[in-house]
């Protein structure tokens, strides 16, 4: 049996053969290695996009398992925080100290915490959300005793996450109420 060759295939091999006789052999292999080159070029092009992409679809989901890690810690911390003030009748209140204080968790231990609140940022020159933050600590108060400085921000109060200045202000009062007197 021959080998069997179709009339495309022919014509090519016949075209080969012209153009290596009229330009040369080395012509014919450098214009065939310079069209392998680019097609390699382009396809080394796609696998580093494809790379990339794959690379940022890996950031993101690495981001979103970091984020829901702290939402489950933050759930944690704040179940333990209830916990810890119903077994030992204390008020455990969490405070955001700021880049440099970081996360404070301070018991209070008698109903007169001593701090005042209010309603902190979110104004038209700052950017987020407002928070609740200590507006002021009484003099000699629980609360100067403990550390608690003015500015702090409030995060929770025996683990339940301060949402707005009514809601925080009713949730102290009423968790101070249950604090046993001394």
């Amino acid at each position: 049996m021959g080998s069997y060759c179709s009339c495309e295939e022919t014509q090519k091999n016949e075209q080969l053969k012209e153009d290596i006789e009229q330009r040369g052999m080395m012509a014919v292999v450098a214009e065939a290695a310079s069209s392998v080159e680019s097609f390699l070029d382009e396809k080394v092009a796609e696998a580093e996009s494809g790379a990339k992409t794959a690379e940022a679809a890996a950031k993101t989901a690495e981001e979103g398992a970091k984020k829901k890690g702290a939402e489950v810690v933050d759930a944690t911390l704040g179940a333990a925080a209830a916990a810890a003030a119903a077994l030992t009748g204390t008020m455990v209140v969490e405070f955001d100290a700021g880049s440099n204080g970081g996360i404070k968790m301070v018991s209070f231990k008698t109903p007169q915490v001593g701090l005042a609140l209010v309603l902190s940022g979110g104004g038209c020159c700052t950017s987020g959300k407002p928070k609740v933050a200590v507006k002021a600590v009484d003099k000699k108060g629980q609360a100067e005793t403990l550390g608690v400085l003015k500015s702090w921000k409030v995060v929770s109060i025996n683990g339940t996450p301060v949402t707005g200045l009514d809601q925080a202000q009713k949730l102290l009062a009423d968790c101070a109420a249950k604090i046993p007197q001394a």
